[in-house]
């Protein structure tokens, strides 16, 4: 971080009640005691179960250099601490994240949208990263804690920054791009994620949208020209707008795309720009929007297509992504558990497909969380896509499996092919008893239902014996 104590009083207008060295600059925020290294900067936040300012001498023992505390709670200060009172730690460490972004020059990007922004991300951060150390959100540090805690990350040495943004309502984009204050915006996609509480896409697109009143007017917006409920939003930007898609109006459009086995060759069109044919680094047809967004970013940045083809051919995805895992028992696992909803799901289900190619293929598909009324025909037609790329079992878990399941049957899925389970572990032990040599099996189904615990299983199986 570089930003001192005293600037972080300044900025935070908190109570110093403890001084150690105020021109020290910590070396990042952290809110869970237990992930602290030294010089970092403890926030201690209320929780469900504890209360973050319970563990403020386990943050010192670890190295903790400094922390804040709420005026309202009573505490003992650890000794050695540079202590901040303020009135609301979470608020603080937003206002000084802020702050602490507002001393960089550097190109700030968001991505947003319901599906595909994590990959974007790292499609994007590994094109960027040719020209040099790129700050990109690790994990799930994508919502009003962890922005401002990879803002709170931001060094001398980075080129640039691409931050995610996540979403559960209405006004969460929008915090999170004050704090940024990106320099570009891209919404990969409108789906049904969250609809539960936000009651239509057309309210989701609402929500994503928030990113773009924060942009400057000389920054730009790179938006799914291919989504319709993006379209009311083209003009109503200050600042330059792109399209991506396959449609011939989009400023950057996929003009052929061809398949051999799972992987996908793209030639790409842009005005201005020369023709652009190279192999797509991940697999999935879903996964050329990805790439068509990253390259628009990475092309407003100023980088030569040779320079974006050559990072992008590093990418390294996020955990649980399309990740293949190839087991002792002769079985891959294509591992997809991070999340999902019926747009993701379906797009998981195809990719499979063609990964697996004539192999057989066995789909583990946890519930759908979050859909609210669209929740039975989300999963009837997830279940119509599974029995279109030729199974050989689809085993379904948790409680609305039953209509995933019926949406497979209806599609021609023999009811004896498909197999209810409880839990993940169960599910493991349903794919040792039907799996054969060469055989695939994808893992895919909301956070809440943890799937990726159906390989860990397995491999926990295969151990035993």
């Amino acid at each position: 971080m570089e930003l001192t104590f005293r600037e972080i009083l300044e900025i935070s207008g908190g109570r110093l009640m403890q001084a150690d060295n105020l021109e020290q600059k910590p070396v990042r925020f952290c809110i869970d005691s237990r992930e602290v290294s030294h010089g970092d900067f403890f926030v201690p936040l209320p929780g469900v179960r504890t209360d973050g300012h319970n563990f403020l001498a386990e943050a010192a023992l670890r190295g903790a250099i400094g922390c804040f505390v709420a005026a309202a709670a009573q505490v003992s200060l650890p000794p050695g601490m540079t202590v901040i009172s303020v009135e609301d730690t979470l608020t603080a460490m937003q206002q000084v994240a802020a702050g602490h972004r507002e001393r960089f020059s550097l190109p700030v990007i968001a991505v947003t949208g319901s599906n595909g922004k994590t990959t974007t991300k790292d499609l994007l951060a590994a094109a960027l990263s040719v020209r040099g150390p790129v700050l990109h959100t690790q994990g799930n540090l994508n919502n009003h804690l962890g922005v401002p805690l990879m803002l709170s990350r931001l060094e001398k040495s980075h080129k640039a920054a691409v931050l995610e943004m996540g979403m559960r309502g209405f006004g969460e984009i929008d915090l999170l791009a004050r704090l940024s204050r990106p320099d570009i915006a891209i919404v990969t996609n409108i789906g049904e994620a969250h609809l539960a509480s936000m009651g239509s896409r057309e309210n989701i697109a609402r929500a994503k949208a928030e990113v773009l009143k924060y942009l400057p007017a000389e920054g730009a917006a790179i938006l799914n020209g291919d989504e319709p409920l993006l379209v009311p939003y083209f003009g109503r930007l200050d600042c330059r707008l792109l399209t991506f898609g396959f449609s011939a109006r989009a400023t950057i459009r996929c003009a052929a795309l061809t398949r051999q086995g799972a992987v996908y060759y793209i030639r790409l069109e842009q005005d201005g720009y020369a023709r652009l044919q190279f192999a797509s680094p991940l697999p999935g047809r879903h996964n050329v929007y990805n790439v068509m967004a990253a390259v628009a970013a990475a092309r407003e940045l100023g980088l030569a297509d040779a320079e974006i083809v050559s990072g992008l051919s590093d990418v390294r995805p996020s955990g649980m992504r399309l990740e293949v895992t190839q087991l002792p028992q002769g079985w891959k696992v294509l591992n997809d558990a991070y999340n999902a909803n019926p747009a993701s799901m379906i797009a998981a289900l195809r990719t499979f497909g063609e990964m697996a190619d004539k192999a057989g293929k066995i789909a583990v598909l946890g519930d759908m969380l979050e859909l609210g009324s669209y929740e039975e025909d989300g999963h009837r037609r997830v279940g119509l896509a599974a029995a279109q790329i030729g199974l050989k079992a689809l085993i379904v878990v948790g409680e609305r499996g039953r209509v995933l399941a019926a949406g497979a049957e209806e599609a021609g899925l023999p009811e004896a092919h498909i197999f209810p389970c409880r839990t993940p572990q169960e599910a493991a032990a349903m794919v040792s008893s039907l799996a054969g040599e060469g055989d695939w099996i994808l893992l895919k189904g909301s956070r809440g239902m943890r799937m990726e615990q159906v390989l860990e299983e397995l491999v926990k199986g295969e151990r035993a014996t």
